[in-house]
């Protein structure tokens, strides 16, 4: 076993994919699951200010938090915290996007 540098600095964000199928289509305004257009603005958002490199951005499986109408989202730093929250994937996306760059500082 060969240990590997992280391509990333700061940390890597979970979006669970298996949360959508509990959002109502209602409340959306996007089509598709919700969980791929939250990591894909996430990863837009962080690359336009070049800060990509600093945290990772993938979408997984369950989470363990269900919550019905809500996203979980983890953030787990390099440095070893790690915070789970539950979010609307739309209307709050602007609030975690600012809670992430506070985080990779």
């Amino acid at each position: 076993m060969q240990r590997e540098e992280n391509p990333w600095s700061e940390g890597i964000v979970m979006v669970c994919t298996k949360c959508a199928k509990s959002i109502s289509s209602k409340s959306l305004k996007e089509e598709g699951n919700a969980g791929e257009n939250l990591k894909t603005y996430l990863k837009k958002a962080f690359k336009e200010t070049g800060d990509l490199k600093k945290i990772r951005i993938v979408t997984s499986s369950c989470l363990d938090v269900c919550i019905d109408e809500t996203q979980a989202v983890t953030f787990a730093s390099t440095g070893g915290e790690t915070i789970t929250l539950t979010v609307h994937p739309e209307e709050d996306r602007k609030e975690l996007l600012n809670l992430l760059r506070d985080k990779i500082k």
